[in-house]
């Protein structure tokens, strides 16, 4: 069996990590430095969100245009004030991630679980790649994710392809879960041919995650044997694949 054709593709905000308000605070550190703007953020729904999308609505907002320079200022300025943010900002891992990452990938894998082997760990985020790889490094967890299988923010401003991105450069694997906190992550996946996994540990409950259309929902991932116990389900490894 082709270890590489299965792929598990996580949501960072609310499904591995809370950044304790460190992203809110960078856009508007950004819009500042980079635009000489005083804008308010708190309106700003950052749950399922793109930052693509968030930015541009928010010029749209202003009676502005948003043009691909300015774009691209505003990016190189977000990047920088986010580190900053989580250097003061403890980030909080949800419970049972620093657990589960290392059983999925094998990286350094001390549970020798046998469902472990086989999967491909990439990311499914709203945030662009800079700021996905910065919170991904101040959580501890980048060393579980492959950026061949990475969609990020400033692929696109709309989540489905988003997804569509991580899944083509991950090789087109025909087998592919998506692991979201949000609709639009349940969305994404089901547009993309994903199973859909969906926790609450981020803005949306385990009601409303479920009346939304995810395959499987989860309160948290504090029952690892149930989440292991789902994926093994849906493909299960065969008799002596490598």
């Amino acid at each position: 069996m082709n270890t590489n054709n299965k792929w598990i593709f996580f949501d960072i905000d609310g499904t591995l990590l809370y950044a304790r308000g460190s992203g809110r605070e960078a856009f508007r550190l950004a819009f500042d430095e980079a635009l000489g703007w005083m804008q308010n953020v708190e309106h700003i729904n950052f749950h399922g969100a793109t930052d693509l999308d968030v930015f541009r609505k928010i010029c749209i907002e202003r009676g502005e245009i948003s043009t691909p320079e300015m774009e691209r200022a505003f990016f190189d300025c977000l990047a920088p004030a986010l580190d900053a943010q989580m250097k003061k900002n403890r980030i909080e891992i949800f419970p049972n991630i620093g657990r589960i990452l290392p059983m999925l990938s094998n990286v350094r894998n001390e549970y020798r679980t046998p469902v472990s082997s086989g999967w491909k760990l990439g990311i499914v985020t709203g945030n662009i790649k800079a700021t996905a790889k910065l919170k991904l490094k101040h959580a501890g967890l980048s060393e579980y994710f492959d950026e061949r299988g990475f969609g990020c923010g400033c692929d696109h401003e709309d989540r489905v392809e988003i997804a569509r991105h991580a899944w083509e450069r991950a090789g087109k694997p025909k087998r592919a879960v998506l692991i979201g906190d949000t609709p639009s992550d349940i969305h994404a996946a089901k547009a993309n041919g994903m199973t859909s996994i969906a926790v609450a540990t981020g803005g949306y409950d385990f009601q409303t995650l479920e009346k939304a259309g995810a395959d499987f929902v989860f309160e948290d991932f504090t029952d690892d044997d149930r989440l292991f116990t789902v994926l093994d389900s849906l493909f299960p490894r065969a008799t002596g694949s490598q």
